[in-house]
């Protein structure tokens, strides 16, 4: 692709510019070329925007374990539903980075609010130009409305009721000078795009944001301030400390029909060459036995042999019809080798081994069973773990999803409700001999039991469901479990949504 003479600029591709005017963007172009199997557009993209999830993640939740397992999940999200995100309307970055926001902010921010405008944060940053122009709208703020920022920008935003209107309404103009919004100038409708487009609106302000943008001009502004919010991602990326392409490019554009380069070639079909096993196994053990034909070896008839009763009526090698079924079957033998090597090794077997031998051989299996079973069950962990996170996130990004906090003295309680079910997680749990935690659900003042909660050793509880209820509430029971029915009065957990969002007591 050559230049234009008159401009001296390389010209756009069509792919680039879609839907976009004359803007390039190369995240919708690895996005398309994703969604169409292609793994060296998935690896670019997890290269180019994995920092950026990462460090959102990092900044949001305050570990880097948690944000690395939230960047791969997202990232194989992304890969997975490449197409949609490329035709969202939304830049290629913009909606990547969006997904990414929504899912690290419903895992409950933690940690402390790193200052993004500072000299200290600097070397976590990526090479972008367009770093420059955020760290001067920022740079520009009030210390007191730069800390509102700073602080949205990693999930914190703690006003209430109607003190968040007009924090909602400084978000919008710093968002507006980054992206411009265009089109009606009501605060109201600026105020909410910014808020859910930095994933901190509630589902009342949802509700009112999907009426008040149901127009294509107050669309635009929730788009742009979603474009917006994504450009505050670049100072917050982070590098993760591994290369995340391994875990997240697994099993990505993997085809059943695949064969290794180096397997060697099945044979079929003709006089010298068995219908069954491989090149090796003909050279060892030579072309099958045909009714009236030569007797079966690997080598032509020697000139001075003399000819056997029915041979010169026997067709020539390559004539026998392709339908005659060759009468040959391969042992597991075929290919062993014949030396005085492996002769004395078989002796040795069959004498058996000396007792110490035996011992050494018999404590090292069970080691190996052993190592093997702790293996196994840290790699079940690990999967429950990676699905629960998965989970978590498609709940968290489901419309009209209720992120709730709960009430306990017993821990930290969380949970999301959809109308596809729900996910529940608590850290900090002590458990009692004897009794186990129970889960329950209450709708329309009716009350069921969800099941009996797992408490892992490190006092974290992580459940998911595919049924929901309007509230849920934690009980102690007797072990194994309540079986009448009605929960016991001994409550640990409530999680209502109709109770706010109060800290945990």
């Amino acid at each position: 692709m050559g230049s234009d003479a008159r401009t001296d600029e390389m010209p756009a591709i069509w792919e680039d510019t879609v839907d976009l005017g004359e803007r390039l963007d190369p995240v919708r172009t690895l996005l398309r070329r994703t969604a169409a199997g292609d793994q060296r557009a998935a690896a670019a993209l997890v290269d180019v925007l994995g920092p950026r999830i990462h460090g959102l993640a990092v900044h949001v939740t305050g570990s880097a374990a948690r944000a690395e397992k939230l960047a791969v999940s997202v990232l194989r999200s992304c890969l997975r539903d490449a197409g949609h995100l490329a035709t969202s309307g939304l830049p290629g970055e913009a909606a990547v980075l969006d997904r990414a926001r929504r899912a690290a902010v419903a895992t409950r921010p933690t940690g402390d609010v790193r200052s993004l405008a500072g000299p200290g944060p600097a070397t976590d940053r990526t090479s972008d130009r367009r770093e420059v122009d955020v760290l001067r709208v920022l740079l520009e703020l009030p210390p007191a409305q730069r800390a509102l920022v700073e602080s949205a920008a990693q999930g914190r935003f703690p006003f209430m009721g109607t003190a968040r209107q007009q924090p909602a309404v400084t978000l919008s103009r710093v968002l507006d000078a980054l992206v411009p919004f265009g089109g009606p100038g009501d605060a109201e409708t600026r105020g909410l795009s910014s808020l859910d487009a930095l994933a901190l609106a509630d589902a009342g302000e949802r509700l009112r944001l999907r009426e008040l943008t149901r127009s294509p001009e107050t669309a635009g502004i929730h788009r742009r301030a979603i474009e917006a919010a994504a450009r505050l991602a670049l100072l917050t990326a982070v590098p993760p400390s591994r290369d995340l392409r391994l875990a997240v490019l697994e099993g990505f554009g993997t085809s059943a029909t695949s064969t290794p380069a180096d397997a060697e070639a099945a044979y079929r079909g003709t006089y010298s060459t068995p219908v069954l096993g491989t090149d090796t196994q003909r050279r060892v053990v030579g072309p099958p036995p045909v009714a009236g034909g030569l007797h079966g070896s690997a080598a032509e008839p020697s000139a001075g042999s003399p000819p056997t009763p029915g041979s010169a009526a026997a067709p020539p090698q390559g004539s026998q019809p392709a339908a005659t079924a060759p009468a040959f079957a391969f042992r597991s033998t075929d290919e062993k080798e014949r030396s005085r090597r492996s002769r004395r090794r078989e002796q040795r077997r069959a004498r058996g081994l000396p007792w110490i031998s035996r011992s050494l051989a018999a404590a090292a299996l069970i080691a190996a069973l052993v190592l093997g079973a702790l293996l196994l069950e840290s790699h079940r962990q690990l999967e429950a773990s990676e699905a629960f996170t998965a989970t978590w996130a498609d709940r968290a990004l489901t419309p009209g999803a209720q992120l709730i906090t709960g009430i306990s003295d017993n821990g930290t309680w969380q949970a999301v409700l959809t109308e596809d079910g729900l996910a529940l997680r608590a850290e900090g749990v002590a458990g009692r001999q004897g009794e186990v935690l129970e889960l329950w659900g209450e709708t329309d003042g009716v009350q069921r039991s969800l099941g009996v909660l797992e408490l892992g050793e490190d006092g974290t509880i992580e459940f998911t469901s595919t049924t929901t209820d309007q509230r849920l509430f934690v009980t102690r029971e007797m072990a194994p479990g309540n079986e009448s029915g009605s929960p016991s009065a001994k409550l640990v957990a409530s999680l209502d949504p109709q109770a706010g969002d109060p800290a945990p007591v």
